[in-house]
């Protein structure tokens, strides 16, 4: 497991503590959630830096969109990303978690994004979850628009991935919490 940082600048002391906290959430994570942990990179970054570097891994992984289907959603995923703690998307190599360094301003908080971003990164083991993923990206960047129905789907497959990761949050961030005491 990797952890690095993109375009933050003073934030040592949290990319120290997510490169101590890392891979024992990761152990945590993999012995208490259904599936396989992948390879997974960690960059502590800003909310642009989520921007850039999702939409570079979106398109590696969905080539053909144009370059302004690629800005548009560079800028959603940046306005997006200014209230969020960590966004988890595949890359060909496995998985990449961002966490903002503007949200995390203390190892805490830093503890609970961890562990829930590594339950997303289980939950792409399973059957089904990355072509959902890729599905939406080729809609969200033009490639192939998805139906009302066919997003209410992805919707609804998301929220409950994203319910289960609150759920483990909750249950593991104290036992990590008394491990890294």
């Amino acid at each position: 497991m990797k952890v690095t940082a993109y375009r933050v600048f003073g934030r040592r002391n949290i990319l120290r503590e997510a490169q101590h906290a890392a891979p024992s959430a990761a152990d945590l994570v993999a012995h208490n959630v259904r599936g396989r942990l992948p390879r997974v990179e960690i960059v502590l970054t800003t909310p642009q830096g989520i921007g850039e570097l999702t939409t570079r891994a979106e398109s590696s992984l969905v080539p053909g969109a144009s370059p302004g289907a690629l800005d548009k959603n560079r800028r959603i995923v940046v306005r997006n990303a200014r209230s969020v703690f960590g966004l988890t998307t595949a890359t060909r190599n496995g998985v990449l978690i961002l966490l903002n360094a503007h949200k995390l301003p203390h190892p805490d908080l830093l503890a609970v994004t961890l562990v829930h971003e590594l339950v997303h990164a289980m939950q792409f083991s399973r059957p089904g979850v990355l072509e959902r993923h890729l599905d939406r990206v080729r809609h969200n960047l033009d490639i192939a628009p998805l139906s009302r129905r066919e997003l209410r789907s992805l919707d609804r497959h998301m929220n409950a991935d994203e319910d289960e990761a609150y759920r483990m949050e909750s249950a593991l961030t104290p036992q990590l919490n008394a491990y890294a005491a």
